[in-house]
C-alpha cells in the first residue's frame, strides 16, 4: 500500500489543538479509515486508491479527514468551544479549508452555509469531532493558523498568578522609565515622545491591581504634569 499523509491543513489543526490542550485524550483520534471506511466513500480513505467523494488535482496519497478526541482535559476548554470557534470563522469567511464538521449528533456543511442540522449516522460522534477538509490544493495545503489560541477560556489560578506578576513588573518598568525621563527631561531632545511612550505603557497597566495602585496613581499624576509642560 502506498504511503499516505494527512492533508497539511488538518495536521496544523491537530498541532494547534495539542498546543492549547497538551494533556488531551487521544484515544478517539483518527485519520486513515478502517475496513468499514474502505467499503464506502469516505474522506478518511486514501484519495488516490480509495473511495472518496472528490478527487483532487495532485497525485499525492492523502487523507482529507481527521477525528479529534472530545476530551481535552482542560478546566474551561471543551471540544464544543473549539467547534463553535472554527464554525464562526467559517461563517465569516475567514476560514475556507473545511467542507464539513460533525460533532455530538450534529453536522455543519459549507454547502449549507454552515447551518446546523441533525446527524443520524451510525456513529453519533460524541467521543470525537470529525473535520473534513477541502480538496482544493491551495486550501488543503495551507498551514496558516486556525487561531485556536483565541478561544476565550476562564483564567486558572496559575494564569492569575502569572498575570499579577506581569502587572507588577510592568508597573515597576513604567516607574523606572518615567523617573529616568524626568531626570533627563532638560537634556534629552526626545523628551516629549519619551513621555508619551511612558504614558502609553501606563495606560495598559490596570490601576485596580491592588499592590500597584498607589504606585500607579503617583506615576500617572507625574506623567500628566510632565506632558502638560
Amino acid at each position: 500500500m502506498a504511503t499516505w499523509i494527512l492533508v497539511p491543513c488538518l495536521g496544523q489543526l491537530r498541532t494547534e489543538l495539542n498546543r492549547i490542550a497538551p494533556g488531551r485524550d487521544k484515544t478517539s483520534d483518527g485519520t486513515i479509515g478502517d475496513a468499514a471506511h474502505r467499503n464506502r466513500s469516505s474522506d478518511h480513505n486514501d484519495d488516490e486508491v480509495g473511495r472518496v467523494p472528490i478527487r483532487d488535482a495532485d497525485s499525492r496519497h492523502e487523507v482529507h479527514a481527521i477525528d479529534l478526541d472530545a476530551n481535552l482535559r482542560e478546566s474551561d476548554l471543551t471540544m464544543e468551544k473549539v467547534v463553535q470557534h472554527i464554525l464562526a470563522r467559517c461563517r465569516s469567511g475567514a476560514e475556507k479549508r473545511l467542507r464539513y464538521i460533525i460533532y455530538n449528533k450534529r453536522i455543519w456543511e459549507a454547502s449549507n452555509n454552515w447551518r446546523r442540522r441533525s446527524y443520524s449516522g451510525d456513529n453519533p460522534h460524541t467521543q470525537h469531532a470529525h473535520f473534513s477538509a477541502s480538496y482544493e490544493t491551495r486550501h488543503e495545503a495551507s498551514t496558516v493558523s486556525w487561531h485556536l489560541e483565541d478561544i476565550p477560556v476562564a483564567l486558572t489560578d496559575a494564569d492569575k498568578k502569572w498575570l499579577a506578576a506581569q502587572i507588577d513588573k510592568a508597573a515597576t518598568t513604567a516607574a523606572e522609565r518615567v523617573w529616568k525621563t524626568k531626570w533627563n527631561i532638560n537634556f534629552e531632545p526626545g523628551g516629549k515622545p519619551y513621555l508619551a511612550e511612558a504614558g502609553s505603557i501606563l495606560a495598559h497597566v490596570p490601576s485596580e491591581h491592588g499592590r500597584s495602585e498607589a504606585l500607579l496613581n503617583e506615576i500617572k499624576t507625574d506623567v500628566e504634569k510632565l506632558l502638560a509642560e
